[in-house]
């Protein structure tokens, strides 16, 4: 009980932090050439790849597989992403930009398959 408790605990504090934070007046100016490549693509890719992690750790503390735990893990990740793209149209000096969710997708992708493979039983092969 105790570990699915912190791991829940964890997943939903993440996902405040992202709300927050995805929800903040942007200081800075839109770079229009940074529409489809720029920094904050990456920090889209890097930051749903660990939210993806700390999903699929809790996900797995129920009674699913690996692999629906990795699934449902994306699946949250990408909901949040284009839930939050939408919110941002009414936060002043943001907007919905289709790369940032393409860019948290890929993110989560390659973050639930490296979870996958790495929370594999030892000596077993990666079926879930």
């Amino acid at each position: 009980m105790g570990r699915r408790c912190s791991e829940w605990l964890c997943a939903v504090g993440l996902t405040l932090v992202l709300l927050v934070a995805s929800l903040v007046p942007s200081p800075l100016e839109r770079h229009p050439e940074w529409e489809w490549l720029g920094p904050d693509k990456f920090l889209h890719l890097v930051g749903h790849a660990g939210y993806v992690v700390v999903l699929a750790d809790a996900l797995s503390t129920w009674r699913c597989s690996r692999g629906e735990a990795a699934v449902g893990a994306v699946c949250l990740s990408t909901a949040h992403s284009l839930v939050t793209g939408r919110l941002q149209t009414y936060v002043p000096g943001r907007a919905f930009e289709p790369a940032d969710v393409i860019a948290g997708v890929l993110g989560s992708v390659l973050a639930a398959a490296g979870w996958y493979v790495q929370t594999a039983p030892a000596g077993s092969e990666t079926s879930g």
